[in-house]
């Protein structure tokens, strides 16, 4: 068990820890449950992307059971990407004075669902609903893919012989020094449960009675290309603008030719290698 109330099970090597952690609420209904791996053999990524995974990466899902109504969860990748943001923040820049901790690195969430250091992709997210009894109840799978210590040629010349769509990096080259896995993975489930947590007590534009920031506030300060002119992907379509930001509801806004575009299902492209 972790130090908060989260079931942990651990594969050396597994297809995918979102497919074991769907089997896993079964057994173990109604529970928080994280599943880690060393290694993963089939792991997914949005849209059905293969998702690059060897030793040296921090590989998980969180099984949470969703004891709200369903429409609560609807932000619930944006949130995962505050609580992420908040544990790689952390684990980057332990050690370092508070003042040079402020300007260490550059961490970002590109919309959404993936986590940049200096414009570098770390991280990404991969969130799926289940509602029904089949899995254990109505659940929410919160995958979680951390680049944190291997070899920077497995990024640049990926087996697959598939070009990466965005630059990549991992946790340690950025950091400048070994960071652990084992301290990825826990903080990061720590984070990413008290993110949830706040999700479902406040909302996501609703700030803690604490006193402290809400997720919404946390993301607009984080969010990557603000400014920039930059390619929306979508089913319906593609469509070029400037990033103006997010709305209440965690949106993405594109200012384009015809006006403000607000974006709720897509792909924001980098722009920083051709396709």
């Amino acid at each position: 068990m972790l130090g908060l109330t989260m079931r942990r099970i651990h594969f050396d090597v597994t297809d995918s820890t979102n497919t074991q952690a769907r089997l896993l609420a079964a057994i173990h209904p109604g529970e928080r449950v994280l599943v880690t791996a060393a290694e993963q053999t089939a792991g997914r990524g949005r849209q059905g992307r293969q998702w690059l995974s060897p030793r040296g990466g921090a590989w998980m899902t969180i099984a949470w059971p969703m004891r709200l109504e369903p429409s609560t969860y609807r932000t619930a990748s944006l949130a995962t990407a505050v609580g992420v943001r908040r544990a790689l923040l952390e684990l980057a820049t332990r050690g370092m004075p508070a003042e040079a901790a402020a300007f260490a690195l550059d961490v970002r969430v590109k919309w959404p669902n993936d986590l940049l250091i200096n414009d570098a992709k770390v991280a990404g997210i991969l969130c799926e609903q289940s509602v029904g009894a089949q899995h254990g109840g109505d659940a929410i799978f919160i995958g979680i893919g951390v680049n944190v210590e291997f070899r920077q040629e497995i990024l640049d010349e990926p087996a697959s012989g598939e070009p990466l769509r965005h630059r990549a990096t991992t946790l340690s080259n950025a950091a400048g020094r070994l960071v652990d896995v084992s301290e990825v993975v826990e903080r990061t489930a720590l984070e990413v449960a008290a993110a949830m947590e706040q999700l479902e007590a406040c909302g996501f534009a609703g700030a803690p009675a604490d006193g402290g920031r809400s997720l919404l506030d946390e993301l607009r300060d984080a969010l990557a290309y603000v400014g920039k002119i930059r390619r929306w992907r979508s089913p319906r379509g593609d469509v070029t603008g400037r990033v103006l930001g997010i709305d209440d509801d965690g949106r993405l806004l594109l200012e384009g030719d015809a006006g403000v575009i607000v974006c709720d299902a897509g792909e924001l492209e980098t722009n920083d290698r051709p396709r």
